[in-house]
Order: structure tokens, then C-alpha cells, then sequence
């Protein structure tokens, strides 16, 4: 009981530590919600509301479901104009597609004759207008198949449907928010651990500390405590107020879930970075070491590249050494596809077991600081 007492004193104390820290907390608020916003949206090259203009000089049936065929969300509402009109209005940049139907197109597609659609594609925006060239005419060339050749006969027996789950219009952004997120976490866990430690030895308070009746255990465990605690609140508060609330991302999966599995990730992480603040005296070494330590975790967790691409031995590698990629694909399963424990078990055991390695060592190594 009486660790238990110290272990909480010492928590407290850690969290009004972080209180007082004017620019780590806004730091927080930053990261937690401005910057999953902008780095979300930013360089963007999916094809959403298009712009498009038609050029309907046929006026048939057939073109009139070719227009229909260009919706939302790739396309805004297709507007029809004149071939001059659509002609200005592009070179103003006002449509980066138009689609061009000519006279009696339908008649001579029926009568088995040759017959051409146009497509003016504005350039300037070369990813999107590429894109979204691809894609209209993939829309048309489905929409011709239905029309001309409504019965299946012969080879085409087979009719293949695709049905897309979990992001029915491939938006990246619910992928993105989600997975930077998950790098926030990860950031502000080393930074904040790290720097408990060496706050107090650069205020001298580590003595204050010292010669009071604690054990190292309760100490380091006061400050993995600390940090879980605030970054828990902060990523559960951006998860609903941010990617759900401002961005609209929808989270299929438990919330309780996904507690408990980053309240685990947290305290293997925590446990990195007093691990790594031993080993330094400032804050300047420390930064100079959590840099490469970050971007291994990024690059090699499986946010931002599947592991699947990676060469077997390297995912074995991060799959025993790094709880990241278990976060990721943990966070993934609940989150986005709404599975249950059931089916995150594995990677939750995993990061148990790694968070008490990690404290094991920190531990070993934190007595062996207080003792030298």
C-alpha cells in the first residue's frame, strides 16, 4: 500500500510537471488536432469532385446516360454546355474534363459504324488530371458496355462484381487521419517520457527525488503512468473530436477496445524513451537520438507501407523487436474494420509482452543510473 501511496504522489506530481510545461502542452494541442488536419489534407492527389463539363451534341438516349454515369464522389455533377462555351470555360480554367459526344453517335454505334467521344483534359493539374481522365473513362466505357450489350451471351457469361468494404470510395484521408494519429501517439510518448527524465536532471529536482524513501520501480512507473494518462486522453479526444467530429472519419470499432490496446502500446513506448533518456544528459542529446529511433518505427510499422512489402526477415525483425507494427495492425482491425478481441488478441499479447521487456530493462537500467 505504501508503494502504492508513493506511486501515486509521484504520478501526480509528474502530471502537474506537465502542467506547468506551456509549450509541451501546446504542443499536444497541436499535434492532436491541427497538425492530423493538415497533414491529412495535405498533397492530396485523389480524384474527388472533379469538375467536368459535357458536350451533348447527339442527344440520345445513350448520351444522356453517359452524363449520368459521371457522379459523386469522383465527379461533381457533370454540367452541360456548348462546344464554345465548354471551350472557354476550360481554358479558364473553370473544368479540368470535358467530354465531347458527338452527332448520331448512338446511331452509328447501332449500325456497327466507327464512332468517337472526345475528352479535353486541362493538364495543369497533372496527378488529378490523369487520374481523373483514367477513371471517366473507365465510367464510360461501362456505361457503353450496359447500354449496347444489356444480355449476357457467350464469353460473357461471367458477370464480376466488385464491392469495396470498410472505404466503399477509396477516401484516403480515412486511412491518413487514422495512421497519423497512430504516429502522434507514438512521437509525443517518446518525447514526453524522455523528457520527464531529463527535466529533473537539468532542474536538479532528480536529488530532491533521490533521497526520498522510493524505489526505483515506483518512479519509473509514476512516469510511465504520468504520460499514458495524458497521451490516452489526448488521442481518445482527437479520435472523437477530430478524425470523427471536424473530418468525418467514421470509426467502425469499440472505443474501449482501443483503449486498452494503446494503453498497452503506451507503456511499451514510455518505456523506450526513459530507456533512451538514460543514456543522455539534455534535451539536445536526446533529440539528436529519438530522431532515427522515430522514423525506423514509421517507415517499419506497416502505417504508411504494407508489411507485406517489406523483405520477410525485416518484418520478422520489427514484428519481435517493435510493438508498432502490432499497434498499427491492431488499430486497423479495430477502427476500421470494427473487429472485436477476438481478432486482436494475438497483437495484444504481443504488445503485453513487449511493454514488460521494455519495462524490465528500463528498470535494470534506472537503477543502475541512480546508482552511478
Amino acid at each position: 500500500m505504501q508503494a502504492l501511496f508513493n506511486t501515486l504522489r509521484l504520478t501526480l506530481k509528474e502530471l502537474r510537471a506537465i502542467r506547468r510545461d506551456t509549450v509541451m502542452l501546446v504542443l499536444m494541442v497541436y499535434v492532436f488536432s491541427v497538425a492530423i488536419v493538415m497533414v491529412t489534407n495535405a498533397a492530396s492527389t485523389e480524384v474527388r469532385d472533379l469538375s467536368v463539363a459535357v458536350v451533348d451534341e447527339d442527344h440520345s438516349q445513350l448520351s444522356r446516360r453517359l452524363t449520368d454515369a459521371i457522379q459523386p464522389p469522383l465527379f461533381a455533377a457533370p454540367v452541360p454546355l456548348s462546344p464554345e462555351a465548354a471551350a472557354k470555360a476550360q481554358t479558364a480554367g473553370e473544368y479540368v474534363l470535358v467530354l465531347s459526344i458527338p452527332p448520331e453517335f448512338e446511331r452509328n454505334l447501332r449500325a456497327g459504324e466507327a464512332a468517337t467521344l472526345q475528352v479535353l483534359v486541362d493538364a495543369t493539374a497533372v496527378a488529378q488530371a490523369g487520374n481523373g481522365a483514367s477513371f471517366l473513362q473507365q465510367a464510360v466505357a461501362q456505361e457503353l458496355t450496359d447500354y449496347l450489350s444489356p444480355g449476357a451471351s457467350g464469353a460473357e457469361l461471367v458477370d464480376v462484381v466488385f464491392r469495396t468494404r470498410f472505404n466503399p470510395n477509396f477516401t484516403a484521408s480515412w486511412f491518413t487521419s487514422v495512421m497519423q494519429l497512430m504516429n502522434n501517439v507514438t512521437i509525443l510518448t517518446l518525447i514526453l517520457s524522455g523528457s520527464s527524465l531529463i527535466r529533473e536532471r537539468e532542474h536538479g529536482t532528480i536529488e530532491h527525488v533521490l533521497v526520498m524513501p522510493i524505489r526505483p520501480v515506483e518512479i519509473v512507473l509514476s512516469k510511465i503512468l504520468a504520460t499514458g494518462a495524458v497521451i490516452l486522453l489526448g488521442s481518445v479526444l482527437s479520435l472523437v473530436l477530430v478524425v470523427e467530429g471536424v473530418m468525418g472519419v467514421p470509426v467502425a470499432g469499440s472505443l474501449g477496445l482501443y483503449v486498452l490496446g494503446a494503453g498497452i502500446y503506451v507503456v511499451a513506448i514510455a518505456s523506450l524513451g526513459l530507456l533512451m533518456a538514460s543514456f543522455t544528459s539534455n534535451m539536445g542529446q536526446f533529440g539528436l537520438l529519438v530522431i532515427p529511433v522515430i522514423i525506423v518505427i514509421f517507415m517499419l510499422s506497416g502505417g504508411i507501407t504494407p508489411l507485406e512489402s517489406m523483405p520477410g526477415w525485416l518484418r520478422l525483425v520489427m514484428q519481435i523487436l517493435s510493438p508498432s507494427p502490432h499497434f498499427v495492425a491492431f488499430s486497423q482491425t479495430v477502427l476500421y474494420r470494427g473487429g472485436g478481441v477476438d481478432l486482436v488478441t494475438g497483437d495484444l499479447l504481443a504488445m503485453a509482452v513487449m511493454a514488460c521487456v521494455a519495462l524490465a530493462i528500463v528498470l535494470a537500467r534506472f537503477r543502475k543510473v541512480l546508482a552511478g
